[in-house]
């Protein structure tokens, strides 16, 4: 922690819902209280297959006019302009996205290109311009882990170059979050439990963070206890993956005010240059991370661990890994498709990253490929 003064800014969208059923039971009336009549659902080709988006659909009767299944994953920009084309040929008031997280960025980014037009290169956050124009209202009907539903960030992929680019701006969150279990029955339990060990290092980034509290730590002490726990949990135990749904809200509804560190950084890039999903990147470098962290993270680690038991944060990062195995996960970037030659340009493009630059011990572009190799 920092000895200057902290500011604790509060949440980035205006309410979260939780419980079972929720999304058929209080998305109309959500949809109403945001001025929605007119809402396109923006989901995936596998939750389209579903029956989830049919019970999303029938709740909003004829609210919905439009559905766009064409998220991809890391989020291509050509994916953006086609989802804000099709809201926009339908007139459509509101967005509804139901999905992990590259539904959520995707959702983000359709409002931030009907508000803002589609000039990608002047709308990222490296231009220093503010998306401050309005954004149509957006609920999230988060089906992982992800929790991007909490943020006002989205990584959106260049394919010229297959660096995933930031965008950021308040006006971009969700404006309501429904955590509804029920609506994770058809996500695979590969892509639940690795979409948890992300939330488990962001968990351990915020910490990390100067800017941490005693507040900030009391929610993401909880949530990793949470997870740690409950990740495991069969698909059927709707109990379990509520609490899995607000430990995400524990961790990312707070985590703007910590920022996160190279686990974060490496993910981005590992997704968009490589194509491994998020979750599964981040599961992998997370142990390489903190082990390279080293004397930087020990005191902090030291006491995560014994919250949890263990003896120290060495104790902590090999639970870490036995987790990852027990999870059924893999533990190498060779086992993901990452060749060797991507790990300096993956480096390089994460080192540019703000997590980057916020670690908590100083990184750049060697250290991290000294990273990726390892973890490869």
């Amino acid at each position: 922690m920092t000895d200057a003064a902290i500011t604790i800014r509060p949440g980035v969208n205006d309410g979260v819902v939780t419980g079972a059923g929720s999304a058929t039971s209080e998305t109309p009336a959500l949809a109403e209280r945001c001025g929605m009549a007119r809402v396109c659902v923006v989901t995936t080709p596998s939750v389209e297959r579903s029956p989830l988006l049919g019970q999303v659909v029938d709740a909003l009767g004829d609210r919905h006019v439009a559905t766009f299944a064409g998220s991809k994953a890391h989020t291509p920009r050509q994916a953006v302009v086609d989802g804000a084309e099709v809201a926009r040929n339908a007139d459509a008031d509101g967005l509804i996205s139901l999905g992990g997280s590259s539904v959520v960025d995707l959702t983000k980014g359709i409002a931030m290109v009907l508000a803002e037009g589609a000039e990608f290169a002047g709308l990222r956050i490296e231009s220093g311009n503010r998306l401050a124009a309005p954004k149509i209202p957006h609920i999230a009907i988060p089906t992982t882990l992800s929790a991007a539903e909490f943020t006002g960030a989205a990584g959106i992929t260049d394919p010229a170059t297959g660096v995933k680019e930031l965008y950021a701006s308040r006006t971009m969150a969700p404006k309501w979050v429904v955590l509804d279990a029920t609506m994770t029955s058809a996500t695979p339990q590969r892509l639940w439990a690795g979409t948890g060990m992300k939330l488990v290092a962001d968990c351990l980034e915020g910490m990390l963070s100067p800017y941490a509290t005693e507040y900030a730590n009391t929610l993401l002490e909880r949530a990793l206890q949470i997870l740690l726990t409950d990740l495991s949990a069969p698909v059927e135990d709707l109990e379990a993956r509520g609490r899995c749904l607000q430990a995400a809200h524990m961790t990312l509804s707070n985590l703007h005010n910590l920022g996160v560190g190279a686990v974060a950084a490496l993910r981005h890039q590992l997704g968009g240059g490589a194509g491994v999903p998020h979750g599964e990147a981040s599961t992998i470098v997370l142990p390489h991370v903190m082990r390279w962290n080293g004397t930087a993270a020990a005191p902090v680690l030291d006491l995560v661990a014994s919250t949890l038991g263990l003896a120290d944060a060495g104790a902590l990062v090999d639970h870490l890994t036995a987790k990852i195995v027990e999870l059924g996960l893999p533990t190498r970037l060779r086992d993901v498709g990452v060749t060797q030659d991507m790990l300096g340009d993956i480096a390089e493009h994460a080192a540019a990253e703000p997590a980057a630059r916020r670690n908590i011990r100083p990184t750049d572009a060697p250290a991290l490929t000294e990273v990726l190799r390892a973890a490869w």
